[in-house]
């Protein structure tokens, strides 16, 4: 998986872009309002890629805050790093164990972020119990977390357009402009075999979060699901 997204690290946003039609830019920008993230806010990006969302975390938090990008991929970081902004900070890491990131970063120690955020991370983390329970554990109590996924649509007309899009013309692009035509038929796979947007929301209640709330973006095609650490008054997992 590492070795695959290294390969792609070169034209990944591109890719992205045209996947997306650039949606993916407004998406970003429902992540950012989401999980409250202002001037001065210390945000934790996990499966940073090449920083696309991790650089707007930073613009928003502004010179007084500050956005610290962890991914697995060397080629991945080597990418965001030659788009770099005072406020951002790149370390290789594991989303599902961050001792290591959290040790070594000053100020980065466990309870120390706003919020935490992960985009289209998520279904390539085997142990997703493991992941929610590290990003609930790096934000202070009150803290936001965040998971942007590309899901499957449940309507009839978003699954004929995804089925088209996303299994037969995502594998030929990403062919065509990355060269990689495994890496871009892995995408639709990971999709089908991610866990469902209502086991997602109680696999992030039992680690530590509350007032879990999920909801469909782009006719389905997108998840957006977000939780508070420590809250009073907690709700079970719901559909906005």
């Amino acid at each position: 998986m590492r070795e695959m997204f290294d390969r792609i690290a070169g034209r990944y946003e591109l890719l992205n872009t045209l996947m997306t039609g650039g949606l993916n830019r407004v998406w970003n920008r429902v992540v950012i309002s989401e999980a409250g993230v202002r001037p001065g806010s210390r945000v934790l990006d996990l499966a940073c890629g090449t920083g696309s969302l991790t650089r707007d975390l930073a613009r928003r938090a502004g010179p007084e805050g500050h956005v610290l990008g962890v991914d697995f991929s060397r080629e991945m970081l080597a990418a965001a790093r030659r788009r770099p902004l005072s406020n951002v900070e790149y370390r290789v890491g594991d989303a599902t164990n961050l001792d290591g990131v959290l040790n070594d970063v000053p100020g980065a120690e466990s309870g120390a972020f706003d919020a935490a955020t992960i985009a289209y991370g998520a279904r390539n983390i085997p142990n997703l119990d493991a992941l929610f329970r590290e990003m609930s554990r790096a934000v202070r109590p009150g803290g936001r977390v965040v998971c942007l996924e590309i899901a499957r649509p449940s309507g009839r007309v978003p699954a004929l357009f995804y089925g088209l899009w996303f299994d037969r013309v995502v594998p030929w692009l990403g062919a065509k402009v990355s060269g990689d035509s495994w890496a871009y038929s892995y995408l639709p796979t990971s999709v089908k075999e991610f866990v469902a947007p209502e086991d997602l929301a109680g696999i992030m209640e039992r680690n530590g979060l509350r007032n879990i709330q999920w909801r469909r973006l782009a006719g389905g095609i997108i998840t957006l699901h977000s939780g508070t650490k420590g809250s009073r008054g907690a709700r079970g997992p719901g559909v906005e």
